[in-house]
């Protein structure tokens, strides 16, 4: 039987940090490691005109998000649980599925931003999106205030 492995996206908000100890604890209950994922949202226009044009600008920021995920994990994984890392380019939806397949993930652990009314909807919502195609069951965190991470045995 091989280690349970958690999905957790990060954007490196409040919320994805609520997210990230939520998923850490859990992972120490069920002794699983982390998949700990960042997307760097690209928009190439209409049917990806300046697509190719981008390629370096793309390494640029990938490579400096990696560098902040890896901080963002280092200071945030309290629990030392075993944690890989990737950031992604593209849509954030679309790449935690991806990642999720890929990795054969067991569970996305993912964060919400509690947006309601007129801003869910104009902006929509990442959870939404990843909850009708993703390839496991997710797990979502509700933004902090609403004592999440307390239910959780310490």
């Amino acid at each position: 039987m091989r280690q349970q492995r958690l999905l957790v996206p990060v954007d490196f908000s409040d919320a994805s940090l609520q997210g990230l100890r939520y998923a850490t604890k859990l992972a120490t209950q069920l002794m699983a490691s982390l998949f700990v994922v960042h997307v760097v949202p690209a928009n190439y226009g209409w049917l990806g005109i300046g697509k190719a044009e981008s390629r370096d600008l793309d390494k640029s920021l990938e490579h400096q998000a990696f560098k902040r995920l890896r901080a963002f994990v280092d200071i945030n994984n309290t629990r030392n649980i075993p944690a890989d890392l990737e950031v992604r380019i593209g849509q954030p939806p679309e790449e935690i599925v991806a990642a999720a397949r890929q990795s054969k993930s067991d569970l996305i652990v993912l964060s919400t931003h509690g947006l309601t009314g007129l801003d869910r909807y104009l902006i929509g919502s990442v959870a939404d999106r990843v909850a009708r195609i993703a390839p496991c069951p997710i797990l979502l965190v509700p933004p902090a205030g609403r004592d999440s991470t307390e239910s959780l045995a310490q």
